[in-house]
């Protein structure tokens, strides 16, 4: 095709030169219709200079001088003014592309190129055209189309890239086609582009799946399972049932004995107590006919007890006959404090000398017997068989140990009954650092017990102390003893235990583990903050601890203790309730 246009530039006869340029260049024309110029329009002018380069593209990689270029690019430009004034249709282009391919070209028949300048940017399009052109002719070797497919999908893999959002500056890539052919020389063509900088993995980095290596099989014996770490300290939860080792009704019908019940509870605040569960006093004392009831941490001030808003003070438990005694602390608000509540029986409270005035007006009721009027005598009372009342009623009622330093914070009230002395305690805690442990074991404990063996020597009859002492004394009063935390615990520090001990040692008893030494899971306080109660993760911490001598129940002793119970199901604290029966012989 190339001859055949330089030579019509010497024929004589512009029809033949018409005629050629028109079957050879319309296939190429007619891909430039629709190409607009910068201001939206289509021209001539415009189709032309798209065509010059597309034109080239189509010489292949040689090059003409400036001369030839000349004479070709005139008869084009009237050739594409004619086809555009002919509006030659898409109709036309299948015949005059085969018409023109079946002229035999020879490119190197073309003048030599004068430079090899500056490298022509294909298009994708256009080398497209190209390569649809001539692998559907003959005149081209295999490996030559090859060369031109090669590099045609070499452009549109440019192009795609192209078309990547650029992150980075963009760097040239320089791609080098080789094209054989059939003579077998060697032609190197440099086609230098614009790509965005993408990263590309080495491909020697790139693993692929025949490359990878297969993972290492695994051992086919299994490796053993480790064994579950031991806890370090006992779960000592279940809880065993106790039997009831006293049947107080049965024994005051056989030996006109009479059972005297002592219930020991601390409430963790008497307000919030009433607020929360106002029928939980009255309930537990009719349920169990206790004689005495003994709460510790009331923190109660005195404002407190005459409020008459409160209710408390000739309120409490005055329906169910209980005279009430308070005591609350001076040296700190709404701190510590104990209650004691005993059945009203007679006027007198005994020759003792009263330390509060608050002992109850029921006392202006009684006869000049002595014995009270029933009015007095509370719905929950009981037989008392061949007992004399007297025996049953306080003889006394005091505050404190006989210590300033102690009994400022209202930490106990004791009271004497003819056969026995009681005292009901909310013994101090240590503290969560500590700090009050040396004032507890080496203090307190000691003045607590001088206290009550000076009661006991005293009266010639046994004592009683009870309530919250605050010490977990053995392994088997805490349902994980052995865990490393416990021995900087208050309550249960090795210096607390040995201060117990000390106070058992000189001639006390635990009553409840005397009768029950083997008893799991018997608690009395479990922290609310952690939801202990429920799983019974508990201490306990609540005691009735008896003189030695009511334990045997020998000729001479008229009081013996019978029986000693926790009431785990009674709620509205932090404890619960415990209870100790006392038979009082006739």
């Amino acid at each position: 095709m190339y001859t055949t246009l330089v030579a019509s530039t010497t024929l004589a006869s512009m029809h033949t030169v018409y005629y050629n340029i028109m079957i050879c260049i319309i296939p190429l024309a007619w891909t430039c219709r629709a190409t607009k110029c910068p201001d939206g329009k289509t021209t001539s002018l415009c189709m032309f200079r798209n065509f010059q380069t597309r034109f080239d593209i189509y010489l292949g990689h040689k090059a003409m001088n400036c001369e030839c270029r000349r004479s070709i690019y005139m008869y084009i430009a009237f050739a594409l003014v004619s086809s555009r004034a002919l509006n030659v249709g898409r109709q036309i282009i299948p015949a005059t592309a085969a018409f023109a391919l079946s002229i035999p070209l020879n490119p190197r028949s073309l003048c030599a190129h004068s430079h090899s300048g500056a490298s022509i940017s294909p298009s994708a399009n256009s080398v497209q055209f190209v390569h649809r052109v001539r692998s559907s002719s003959n005149f081209l070797s295999i490996d030559e189309s090859r060369s031109i497919r090669s590099a045609s999908s070499t452009a549109d893999a440019e192009r795609e890239e192209s078309e990547i959002p650029k992150k980075s500056p963009s760097k040239k890539v320089k791609v080098k086609v080789k094209v054989k052919r059939a003579s077998d020389s060697t032609m190197k063509t440099k086609i230098s582009t614009k790509s965005p900088a993408t990263k590309r993995k080495s491909p020697t980095k790139t693993k692929t799946v025949a490359n990878r290596k297969p993972k290492a099989e695994k051992c086919a014996t299994p490796r053993p399972k480790k064994k579950a770490k031991a806890a370090d300290h006992q779960r000592l939860t279940e809880r065993d049932e106790l039997p009831r080792l006293w049947d107080g009704e049965a024994a005051t019908r056989r030996d006109g004995s009479y059972t005297f019940k002592i219930m020991s509870w601390n409430v963790a605040g008497l307000r919030a107590l009433m607020r929360n569960h106002p029928d939980s006093l009255p309930n537990l004392v009719t349920k169990y006919g206790i004689d005495v009831l003994c709460l510790q941490e009331t923190k109660l001030q005195e404002v407190h007890v005459d409020d008459p808003k409160l209710k408390i003070s000739g309120h409490l438990l005055e329906e169910e006959g209980y005279d009430a005694y308070y005591t609350c602390s001076t040296a700190k608000k709404g701190y510590s404090g104990t209650a004691v509540f005993i059945r009203r029986r007679h006027a007198a409270v005994g020759d003792g000398k009263k330390s509060m005035k608050q002992a109850s007006l029921s006392s202006f009721f009684s006869d000049a017997s002595g014995e009270k009027s029933n009015r007095s005598e509370g719905g929950g009372s009981r037989p008392t068989g061949d007992v004399a009342v007297k025996k049953l009623m306080p003889t006394n009622v005091s505050f404190g140990i006989g210590k300033d330093k102690h009994d400022a914070e209202g930490r106990s009230i004791t009271v004497d009954f003819p056969l026995f002395s009681m005292t009901a305690l909310y013994v101090p805690n240590s503290g969560q650092k500590l700090d009050r442990l040396s004032y507890r074991t080496e203090e307190w404990d000691s003045d607590l017990l001088a206290y009550m063996q000076q009661k006991e020597k005293g009266r010639k009859c046994p004592v009683i102390w009870m309530g919250d002492l605050n010490v977990a004394h053995t392994g088997m009063e805490v349902w994980n003893e052995g865990a490393k935390h416990l021995a900087k615990s208050a309550g249960t520090t090795a210096e607390e235990r040995a201060s117990f001990e000390e106070q058992l040692n000189a001639g006390y008893v635990d009553a409840f583990r005397a009768l029950h030494p083997n008893a799991k899971g018997q608690y009395t306080y479990w922290s609310q903050r952690a939801g202990n109660r429920a799983p019974n993760k508990g201490l306990r911490l609540d005691y009735f601890i008896c003189s030695e001598s009511m334990m045997h129940d020998g000729d001479g002793s008229s009081v013996v203790v019978r029986d000693s119970y926790i009431v785990h199901d009674h709620v509205g604290s932090d404890h619960c309730p415990i209870v100790l029966e006392l038979e009082i012989k006739k």
